[in-house]
């Protein structure tokens, strides 16, 4: 069973890294030189880190900055930093360590006169929130983020924002008012050629539909998605697309449609070293083996699928999560 909180969220939180960052050797030499540099620069290290998925160094970087602006008093630099060490925790997974660094950083901001530095950081408030179930704060977030980038005309934040409100209203019972927000954003994006944000509204239109039980009616959304997704190159959207349309033609005995866009789907996963979409796609495809009599073909699927869930449980133990 596929939990509401999964469907809402987007195909990939913006910049979202894969979960096996490539590694880098220690700089040791610049952290020891940290107390000569400023709070300004130690972000502008982190960020070329951070460029390049390097966590431990960008989180290395950005929390000596925010020691830095904290010693100083800066509340702008210690809002800042916070907010980066927020996204990077954000892609890395670590929701919650997420939540609380945008908790302490937005009552800083909301003093300050930076409103597109506000919106945006509700914006990613609402994102976090969504991801932790936390719906209230999510849908509130959400919604002062639109009013803020209204205030400084920005379109594109806007739309992103109002997107992810659509979902979070669909599931809230608010049907129409959320499939209008999601069309409105649409249109939209469409409107500014925009084909990163009409992708994102097309997976939130599918997603609405599925958790409305229309699962007939999300599959030309997922659809339109994919294609928008292969015409930019946009391989983890692809991975995840396909996955969902693999998913549906399971739901309706399509098999061997389904073990198709299975198959691509597992492909372009472990293309991207993605083994959440790997191992959720490999079950997808066992239960497809199987509808299909394929017994020895299902065995082997849930069994890979089962040793990267474990795999994945003893790694997250190791690290202390």
């Amino acid at each position: 069973m596929i939990t509401a909180v999964w469907f809402l969220l987007a195909v990939l939180p913006p910049g979202q890294a894969s979960p096996w960052p490539l590694p880098y050797p220690s700089s040791v030499h610049l952290v020891s030189t940290a107390n000569q540099l400023t709070g300004e620069e130690l972000l502008r290290i982190g960020e070329i880190h951070d460029h390049q998925n390097h966590f431990p160094e960008t989180l290395t970087y950005y929390q000596l900055a925010l020691t830095t602006f904290r010693t100083s008093k800066q509340p702008r630099g210690i809002a800042t930093a916070l907010v980066k060490i927020a996204k990077v925790r954000e892609r890395q997974g670590k929701v919650q360590e997420a939540y609380v660094a945008l908790q302490e950083a937005l009552p800083i901001l909301a003093r300050s006169p930076d409103r597109l530095a506000y919106a945006q950081t509700l914006l990613i408030m609402g994102r976090v929130s969504t991801r932790l179930g936390n719906m209230e704060v999510a849908e509130k977030s959400l919604t002062q983020a639109i009013t803020h980038f209204d205030s400084v005309k920005e379109r594109n934040g806007r739309n992103e924002a109002l997107i992810q409100l659509g979902l979070l209203q669909v599931s809230d019972g608010l049907t129409e008012q959320g499939l209008s927000s999601l069309q409105q954003g649409r249109e939209d994006a469409r409107a500014r050629g925009d084909r990163d944000q009409q992708l994102a509204a097309a997976v939130a239109l599918g997603n609405a539909q599925w958790l409305l039980d229309r699962e007939k009616d999300a599959r030309p959304y997922y659809e339109d998605g994919l294609r928008l997704a292969e015409a930019e190159r946009n391989i983890p959207a692809q991975a995840i697309l396909r996955l969902r349309i693999a998913q549906l033609d399971a739901e309706y005995d399509r098999l061997a449609e389904g073990i198709e866009a299975g198959k691509q789907a597992l492909l372009l996963s472990q293309t991207l070293r993605d083994s959440v979409t790997e191992a959720a796609t490999l079950s997808v495809l066992a239960d497809l083996y199987r509808k299909a009599g394929r017994t020895a073909e299902a065995e082997e699927s849930a069994q890979r699928a089962l040793s990267i869930y474990r795999h994945r449980q003893i790694f997250v133990h190791a690290a202390g999560l």
